[in-house]
């Protein structure tokens, strides 16, 4: 999609930016307040564009030293601190912001992290000031540090008078610092965007001259294929000015890419850069346009679109990472290394068709020769779960709960589907009638769907490894999954999982806005979540229990005894991630988080569950009765003859099957008293009768024919 350049576009999206901030207050989504509703809608966006990961949100001001922060972020891909601060005019009118006032709102920003080192800053601060929660969080990362980014979001236009290369800030903490700024066009652009992320072009020319390639199109269709060399200086440049962008998100997910790079390539870029090539699988690459110029008969790349290093992650963090090593190992001094004397094969290949740019670059990434193997379940996109996980979002009304609306959750298996499939619609009739039926606040993402489930799963720690990498961890394990049994992948783990995202989202709710704890001392709410339902749910299967997924479906939300005990479950588990003593020497909570070993400890540990309803939980014994059901309903719905089958027969055949059977069963078990409802005349006392029972009696008829009862009627 084009980029938003009108006037008349960007006051239309403004106000459907406005719109949205309100309705998220409306739907109890964020908070009451709007412009803690921007900053969480913005971020929430770059977050799913796959531009940063695991945004924290904290506010914080202090007006007489002059300091504003709204939130930060650690990528340990680049070592770069990220300081997020906002501007926000809350008005439907387009206002600019010009040079000065955002080289001011850097400076605010700025004065944090030197704030710091302050001693008479330090002792001004309560025990329970945001500061300290965040001088805390991000002390750890100091010094590993490369850069900070200055990153000020804002619903402002930035004034055309503008230089981007020409905005000053000045060195935080003795370290290089840059802006990067997200002006009203950019969001706009942004959440038009159909693509996963933000398109931006690489200029070769400008960075080195342009790239020598070699053609290599043997007539393949929608891609053009070339060989290339690439120079590691400007492999090294690159990556300095795009970063994360670069990587394939899959890819900077599964190659673990660290700071500690690999020795061996440390090595050899040092001790022999001349062989570098040689003994180097290189880079695969992709992209969606290129422009090329002729020189003394050479073909040089001048511009690639969207550029994408979809193999050779573990290569550019060696290139990049190398020069910066402060250590000496065997006697060598990394910082010493001569990039000039290293080059690195490249593949590159060019996508034309744009619809198929997605499923093209994964095969890409699949099929090629790489260092580090990449796993079908890396590359999900495509899967078919997600595509059946799709349309079952797009058929399945849930309930009516306490709105009294059928409704339905939006599933979105790429970025962007929700906002596209509503800007298609031309009326502001269907435009409501979508929002009805799709809420906004029923809408989820992949990365949602793999922190639900593996909360679920009991896996904390891997929810709080990143968004990407919990997808991708949980991936490995569902595509093996899928493959032994895509049955299992049906109506019934489809209701399942919307019980989990409504537990997951209103967990999350009540912590933030209605725990009283929570208001007297805020942060680590990310971590609490996750681990108080993987906890909560650990506790019970001790003692033989389950909570009952089916309560909360039909309901559409969790009951008021289940969000208390959440609520003081989630105290006593936050408590501990702050106790210095129940860490056990690791500093940073958030890292602490990500560990097998913290969830270890939390689960060594006994914790009372006095505020649980008996209706909030099931058996295991009940548990495991559902599950047969649901593999059931499972086949089912993948075969709705089936259901037509049993609705093909009349009240009186099913009273038959219900006599010849009923010596086989007790009286009040589960499957009579499921059967015992299509036993009732159609027209007479209204039965109670639930899709879910349909593969109850389906199984029970199959079971009545095999042992010799024979259909005469219906």
């Amino acid at each position: 999609m084009p980029d938003i350049v009108s006037k008349s576009d960007l006051i239309k999206c403004k106000k459907d930016l406005l719109d949205d901030l309100e309705l998220a207050s409306i739907s109890e989504e964020y908070s009451a307040f709007t412009e803690e509703n921007f900053i969480n809608t913005v971020t929430e966006l770059l977050s799913d564009a796959g531009i940063y990961e695991d945004i924290e949100i904290k506010q914080y001001r202090h007006d007489r030293r002059g300091i504003k922060l709204d939130g930060f972020n650690w990528n340990p891909l680049e070592r770069i601190l990220s300081i997020f601060v906002i501007k926000f005019s809350n008005t439907e009118e387009l206002v600019t912001i010009n040079q000065s006032q955002i080289e001011k709102l850097g400076k605010q920003a700025s004065k944090f992290i030197e704030n710091i080192h302050s001693e008479s800053f330090l002792d001004s601060l309560a025990a329970t000031d945001t500061a300290r929660e965040i001088i805390e969080a991000i002390s750890g990362y100091l010094e590993e540090t490369l850069k900070f980014r200055v990153v000020v979001i804002t619903d402002h236009l930035m004034s055309d008078r503008v230089k981007l290369n020409k905005l000053k800030i000045a060195d935080i903490d003795d370290k290089e610092s840059f802006f990067e700024i997200w002006d009203l066009e950019r969001i706009c652009n942004l959440r038009s965007s159909d693509s996963e992320g933000e398109s931006f072009s690489v200029n070769f020319k400008e960075i080195c001259g342009g790239l020598k390639a070699l053609p290599a199109d043997l007539d393949e269709k929608n891609v053009k294929s070339f060989l290339c060399v690439m120079p590691a200086e400007t492999l090294r440049v690159l990556y300095d000015q795009y970063g994360q962008r670069l990587l394939e998100s899959n890819v900077r997910t599964f190659l673990q890419f660290r700071t500690k790079v690999n020795s061996g390539m440390r090595e050899t870029l040092f001790t022999n850069p001349e062989n570098f090539f040689a003994y180097n699988n290189g880079l695969t690459v992709t992209a969606t346009g290129l422009k090329t110029e002729r020189r003394s008969g050479v073909l040089l790349i001048t511009d690639l679109d969207n550029m994408q290093i979809v193999n050779g992650g573990q290569t550019t963090s060696a290139i990049y990472f190398t020069p910066l090593e402060k250590t000496t190992q065997k006697g060598i001094d990394f910082s010493e290394v001569d990039l000039s004397k290293v080059f690195v094969q490249m593949k590159l290949t060019v996508i034309d068709d744009l619809e198929k740019a997605e499923e093209i670059k994964e095969n890409v990434a699949r099929y090629a020769n790489t260092q580090n193997t990449i796993q079908t379940a890396d590359l999900v996109s495509n899967h078919p779960l997600h595509r059946k996980l799709e349309k079952l979002s797009r058929d399945t009304f849930v309930p009516p709960g306490e709105k009294g609306v059928q409704s339905k959750w939006f599933y979105e298996r790429a970025r962007g589907q929700y906002d596209t499939k509503l800007r298609a619609l031309k009326s502001a009739g269907a435009k409501r009638k979508f929002l009805l039926e799709n809420p906004k606040n029923q809408k989820f993402s992949k990365t949602d769907m793999a922190k639900y489930e593996n909360t679920w799963r009991m896996r904390p720690y891997e929810v709080k490894k990143g968004a990407q990498k919990n997808l991708g961890l949980l991936g490995e394990k569902l595509v093996k999954e899928w493959e032994s049994s895509p049955n299992n992948f049906e109506v019934a783990f489809y209701r399942d999982l919307i019980a989990k995202a409504i537990l997951f989202k209103s967990s999350d709710r009540a912590i933030q806005y209605e725990s009283e704890w929570y208001k007297l001392s805020s942060g680590y709410k990310a971590e609490t979540v996750t681990y108080t339902l993987a906890l909560l749910r650990h506790i019970l299967n001790e003692k033989g229990l389950e909570i009952d997924l089916k309560r909360i479906y039909d309901a559409q939300k969790i009951s008021d005894s289940l969000k208390k005990q959440i609520i003081n479950l989630a105290k006593q588990v936050r408590d501990l991630f702050l106790d210095e003593g129940f860490r056990k020497g690791t500093a940073n909570i958030s890292e602490f988080a990500k560990k097998l070993n913290a969830w270890n400890e939390f689960r060594k540990l006994n914790f009372s569950l006095n505020d649980l309803s008996d209706q909030d939980t099931i058996s295991q014994e009940q548990a495991k009765s559902r599950l047969k059901a649901d593999k059931l309903t499972n086949e089912i719905s993948g075969d709705m003859s089936s259901v037509e089958v049993v609705e093909g027969i009349d009240h009186e055949t099913w009273k038959e099957i219900y006599d010849f059977l009923k010596n086989d069963y007790k009286k009040d078990s589960w499957e009579m008293r499921t059967l015992l409802k299509f036993t009732i005349k159609a027209g007479g006392i209204a039965s109670t009768k639930k899709f879910d029972d349909y593969p109850v009696v389906f199984k029970l008829l199959e079971e009545a024919k095999n042992k010799g009862y024979i259909i005469e009627k219906g």
